[in-house]
């Protein structure tokens, strides 16, 4: 699955590109013909654990709630990657992050990136709400990042890994009315 931005074209990750990545992220980039950042992955070994989930349900990589990687056409490089941590909840509720490799964060490829995860998430009819989480900073670069999405905050929530972080929502209603107003 693709799904395209302004400047981005975000790749699902299968499993073939999974295995690559954990032998050995250079890999990846001869498989798709693009440079791989250095200091990307942040945490290669959580992408073993994506691995042995997609081989139990080789099916979820074309869900479309899967992971991403992010790639710029115009630079030729994965920029980082992402996605959504699950299908939609009960609720309509589907949670997303991303990581941005460190030589190319401060550039806008996650407010873009996610953007474009948050607009295919409400091409579905049961998605009500698009979650994230950051730690729990009110001048960090996660909140600041939810913000630009015109996220609000949600409350609190416990991170296995984080501990305490801030969850943050966007709205269908809120979506289609910030789109809306974009337009001329």
């Amino acid at each position: 699955m693709l799904i395209h931005t302004s400047g981005l074209r975000l790749t699902t990750l299968e499993a073939g590109h999974l295995a690559a990545l954990v032998q050995a992220p250079a890999s990846l980039g001869e498989l798709l013909g693009v440079s791989v950042p250095d200091q990307w992955p942040g945490i290669p070994q959580a992408y073993a654990g994506a691995l042995s989930r997609l081989r139990e349900q080789p099916l979820l990589a074309y869900s479309g709630w899967w992971l991403y990687l992010f790639v710029s056409p115009r630079l030729g490089s994965i920029v980082g990657s992402g996605g959504f941590k699950q299908a939609p909840d009960r609720d309509g509720v589907v949670e997303i992050g991303c990581e941005i490799a460190p030589s190319f964060r401060r550039n806008g490829f996650a407010t873009e990136a996610m953007r474009g995860l948050i607009a295919y998430a409400f091409t579905r009819p049961a998605v009500t709400a698009v979650a994230a989480h950051s730690l729990p900073k009110a001048k960090g670069p996660q909140a600041a990042l939810a913000r630009a999405l015109g996220m609000q905050r949600a409350g609190e929530a416990q991170d296995p890994v984080a501990g305490k972080v801030w969850r943050w929502e966007i709205t269908r209603a809120v979506f289609v009315q910030s789109v809306q107003g974009a337009k001329p």
